[in-house]
């Protein structure tokens, strides 16, 4: 729970914890929506602004930076204020940096932390555990000989600018380490000099940033212009958040969310039109402006968004969108996150699905590419109804999102046979609610949260699933979900969400508000029954 929000305990006797009616939903809605109005028109720049908090892996890594180079002892004193006051609520690999950037001597086995934060992840697993070992290494945490990271380590899956760039830097860190020289020394230092923005960051984001600088060293002159972009990330509480700003994918959410209830109509035009200036000339779109690197999620969420907007004004931009998809579907059926060659992702391919299903009667020749992908989804449900959980750290939202393009697909093309996906996944979800009404990330997280019961009750909420389940169920999620949000700013708060890079998490503030705003207009757009009185069975 954030500070400064206070939402009802669970224990707490108060009217807003017994199971709500129609008016609670529309008042939480109502309240959620003057807080997103509130904060657009607090920036004043037409868009949402999708700062990250701050996070301790980061704030370690800048607070080492600035000791190399001798530079700043105020801005190093707050950052070790930060990582001091944080420390004992971050992920425990991240406490490990932290410890070490401020200087405390390690005792235990260092690589256990990294081995058990890398347990679930599916993805470039080779790469991102190499990444995360040379910062271990850089910090001083472990040997290099005792990490066992080679070069090679690097370029496992490297097909897309993220990866690239990092395997350039952790290439001459791997080097400076080893007391030898990198095979590809020229071509990697022309990289990440050619990739340097004019803000003095990499990508926009400040991890790709720090580890760019410390391959490079505090003698070089892109050094000092990446302390002058970690600088501007600085927040009042001294931290440095991952992402400069998420303003294209947060937006184009927003808007989703602000779609579902019919509101503030004036507000997504704008959205709507930041949007279409950020497509990218191959028809998709990256995360954030300023970042080249386009990809799947990104460019899937906007299209939505537009189309549902103003399908036939915004046709060139929607039309270059589904031209962007064709090309990246794999043999498996399935779409990657950002190049063709890496691996197929349900969420991912869930997304394309639903932009496509939304076009179908535009585009009769993507019929075969969406069974396609439909079949790939089919193949890639585990046995008790799960998905792979993409960038979220929550199990239901890989859920709600496959479960929404199939609730699409099926519209687009209703002579489709029942799919047993569905009943797989409804199965889980009535399975895995807790008795307070509230989901966890995984099973094995402790308590619920806000943004896991948000995705779980749109999933629900969704009309071929809404007849599928005793109302008892969407009431008891309904008011776990309202006593998630602040009763004074009507923010709807909960525990971080996002990954990056995968399977570090943070913290983007304002997407538990937009996706709880979500699931209560899907929830209202029901018929009074489905929040009824419980069925004598449950279909």
């Amino acid at each position: 729970m954030r500070a400064g929000s206070h939402p009802g305990s669970a224990g707490d006797s108060s009217p807003r914890h017994a199971l709500p009616d129609r008016s609670d939903l529309e008042a939480g809605r109502a309240q959620g929506g003057r807080f997103l109005l509130l904060h657009f028109q607090s920036q004043g720049e037409g868009r949402f602004i999708g700062r990250a908090r701050g996070r301790v892996l980061e704030t370690a890594l800048t607070l080492h930076a600035l000791k190399l180079a001798d530079l700043d002892p105020a801005w190093q004193q707050r950052l070790r204020d930060h990582l001091l006051r944080h420390e004992a609520t971050t992920d425990e690999f991240s406490r490990l940096l932290a410890l070490a950037a401020l200087g405390r001597t390690q005792t235990d086995d260092t690589l256990q932390p990294l081995q058990r934060l890398l347990g679930t992840l599916e993805y470039a697993k080779r790469r991102k555990k190499a990444l995360l070992l040379m910062l271990m290494v850089e910090l001083g945490l472990s040997s290099l000989e005792h990490s066992g990271v080679t070069p090679e380590d690097f370029g496992d899956q490297a097909v897309h600018r993220f990866s690239e760039s990092y395997g350039a830097a952790l290439r001459r860190i791997h080097a400076r380490h080893s007391g030898g020289t990198s095979t590809r020394e020229e071509g990697d230092l022309a990289l990440l000099e050619s990739r340097q923005a004019t803000n003095g960051s990499w990508e926009q984001q400040s991890l790709i940033t720090l580890v760019a600088m410390m391959a490079l060293g505090p003698t070089h002159p892109a050094f000092p212009r990446g302390l002058r972009f970690l600088r501007q990330l600085e927040q009042e509480d001294g931290g440095i958040p991952f992402l400069h700003d998420v303003d294209v994918w947060l937006n184009a959410i927003l808007g989703l969310s602000l779609q579902a209830g019919g509101l503030l109509p004036e507000v997504r035009q704008e959205v709507s039109r930041f949007l279409v200036g950020r497509q990218h000339p191959n028809g998709g779109w990256a995360f954030a402006e300023g970042v080249r690197q386009t990809d799947t999620d990104s460019t899937a969420n906007c299209a939505q968004v537009l189309h549902q907007e103003d399908a036939v004004r915004f046709a060139p931009v929607l039309q270059r969108a589904l031209d962007y998809f064709q090309p990246l579907q794999r043999e498996d059926g399935g779409y990657p996150t950002y190049e063709r060659e890496a691996e197929s992702e349900p969420t991912m391919t869930a997304n394309i699905l639903l932009v496509q299903s939304l076009m179908l009667h535009r585009r009769p020749d993507l019929r075969p590419a969406m069974h396609r992908a439909r079949q790939f989804l089919r193949e890639r449900q585990r046995s008790d109804g799960r998905f792979e959980t993409s960038w979220s750290q929550c199990e239901t939202y890989s859920i709600f999102r496959v479960l929404w393009a199939l609730e699409c697909h099926e519209k687009a093309e209703p002579d489709l046979a029942p799919d047993p996906v569905r009943e797989r996944a409804l199965r889980h979800l009535l399975e895995s609610q807790g008795e307070d009404g509230g989901w966890r990330q995984r099973q094995t997280a402790p308590i619920p949260d806000g943004l896991s019961t948000a995705y779980a009750l749109a999933a629900l909420c969704l009309p071929r699933c809404a007849d599928r389940i005793p109302p008892s169920c969407l009431r008891r999620a309904s008011a776990y979900l309202l006593r998630q949000q602040d009763a004074g700013t009507g923010e709807f708060v909960s525990i971080p969400d996002q990954m990056g890079p995968r399977p570090i998490s943070f913290d983007v503030p304002l997407l538990s508000t937009a996706m709880a705003v979500l699931a209560l207009s899907l929830a209202l757009r029901l018929p009074p029954s489905h929040l009824g009185v419980e069925p004598s069975h449950v279909a």
